[in-house]
């Protein structure tokens, strides 16, 4: 059996992919949709009642462990071939570090790290040459954010790991790639509520970044950052010392949002 596996599927870029896979790729046999809000799965697999593919709902909780062993029974047990793994699932939150919820900073390691790293752990043994996944991560991993200090510190974790993962699994054919997006109208990020710096970045087009996404995927690509101003926005990270760019990427307002 042939399947996609979407986390952070309920809305927003992971609801995207969702939607890019079923009109790309039709000789998939399932897409499974992961995410922690059943109701919203379930409405997303409403949508595709009439197409050529089954989506099964998998209501599960990524920033708990248990969810984990939950996914790896049932990878046990249905012994699928994943052909994409869009890893997805994440947590973001702004502020100065001192005066964040502890709440919040735990569900932005246990997101974008934890889960992210485990998500990986448990499907790539079962992708096989040809097999793709994209894992999400962000350009506020470029270079240290403060105001973002623990979000941009995740993302940067997650590009390493994304980077590495890549050259691992190159040789038996198996492609992993670095999925680097700005702002998006999503839940974690709805054009208008940013303000400040954040207010005036470029936004994405969901829909065409996300074909984008599986084109470059599919063709082996390492890494994929939308947008000129974003790849520009890498290059001076990469070219300028962290002390002037933490004050240039600095940020002072707050807001909060999960996938």
């Amino acid at each position: 059996m042939d399947i996609a596996i979407v986390t952070g599927a309920s809305s927003g870029l992971g609801a995207a992919f969702v939607e890019a896979i079923v009109s790309r790729y039709r000789n998939l046999d399932e897409i499974w949709i992961i995410a922690r809000r059943e109701q919203r799965l379930r409405a997303l697999a409403d949508r595709y009642d009439d197409s050529h593919m089954r989506i099964r709902v998998i209501p599960l909780d990524l920033a708990a462990s248990e969810s984990y062993e939950k996914l790896t029974e049932l990878l046990k047990e249905m012994q699928p071939n994943i052909r994409i793994l869009i890893n997805n699932a994440g947590y973001e939150r702004e502020g100065l570090l001192r005066e964040m919820n502890p709440g919040d900073i735990r569900a932005i390691i246990n997101l974008n790290v934890t889960a992210m790293t485990m998500v990986n752990r448990t499907c790539l043994p079962y992708m096989q040459r040809g097999s793709f996944a994209i894992i999400t991560g962000s350009v506020s991993s470029f270079a240290p954010i403060p105001w973002q200090a623990a979000y941009a510190a995740s993302k940067a974790y997650v590009r390493s790991l994304a980077r590495a993962l890549h050259e691992e699994e190159r040789e038996r054919g198996v492609n992993v790639m670095l999925f680097s997006p700005g702002n998006m109208n999503t839940e974690m990020n709805v054009r208008g509520a940013a303000s400040g710096k954040l207010a005036r970045l470029p936004y994405l087009d969901l829909h065409q970044e996300t074909a984008k996404a599986l084109s470059k995927a599919e063709r082996g690509c390492a890494e994929y950052t939308p947008l000129a101003f974003y790849k520009l926005y890498h290059a001076f990270a990469k070219l300028v010392p962290t002390a002037l760019a933490v004050r240039i990427t600095s940020l002072e307002s707050g807001g909060a949002g999960r996938r």
